[in-house]
């Protein structure tokens, strides 16, 4: 009986004392996590830098055709073409900014994930 239970002894505690293959797949998922974050979040960051740029020129594109058209409007000589231009140019804006509204809260919520490790 002793003959038995020796080697089936050695058996589990050459098994709890390493790492199972189980655990060592879960280890590398959870360090491609990582990894993932850290890219996914770099490339947002980029991504956000260049819809603020193109957001603020079309802030600035919108508030100058607002003027525009305003001014012809109080002079009762704005085209159709110049308040379907207005139409269009604030709906690219809204756009835009839906879609940087949308990458910030990306970056937020990367950040908060990373946090909780």
């Amino acid at each position: 009986m002793k003959k038995i239970i020796l080697p089936i002894l050695a058996i589990l505690i050459l098994t709890a004392c390493g790492e199972t293959k189980t655990r060592q797949e879960i280890n590398r998922r959870k360090a491609a996590l990582v990894e993932k974050q850290a890219t996914e979040l770099k490339k947002a960051q980029a991504e956000l830098w260049k819809t603020d740029s193109l957001l603020q020129l079309t802030n600035q594109k919108f508030d100058s055709l607002t003027k525009e058209v305003e001014a012809h409007k109080q002079a009762l000589k704005a085209t159709p073409e110049e308040l379907t231009a207005l139409t269009q140019l604030r709906i690219k804006r809204d756009s835009i900014r839906t879609q940087y509204e949308a990458l910030g809260l990306k970056i937020r919520y990367i950040h908060k994930k990373q946090k909780e490790k």
